[in-house]
């Protein structure tokens, strides 16, 4: 089993690369997908701000992983072409 600060560690990664996928890619993007997205991160990062401590590992490995599907690739669906 992972430990929790490589658990950590591969979260923030993938984090990272949604954010800079956002920022840094001007390609056109479903607005519905962003939104989506960042809200997602931001459910992540609110459950660090837990006043008692009570952070879910499992919810915010699953937030982002579910902003990083809708954005990174995401991509990868637009770029392929239909062939007849």
């Amino acid at each position: 089993m992972r430990s929790e600060e490589a658990r950590l560690r591969e979260i923030q990664e993938l984090a990272f690369h949604v954010m800079d996928d956002i920022h840094l890619n001007k390609s056109k993007r479903d607005e519905d997908d962003l939104k989506a997205a960042v809200d997602n991160l931001s459910r992540a990062v609110g459950m660090f701000s837990d006043p008692h401590k009570n952070v879910s590992l499992d919810y915010v490995e699953e937030k982002v992983v579910k902003a990083h599907q809708l954005i990174v690739k995401s991509k990868r669906k637009v770029s392929m072409v239909k062939v007849k």
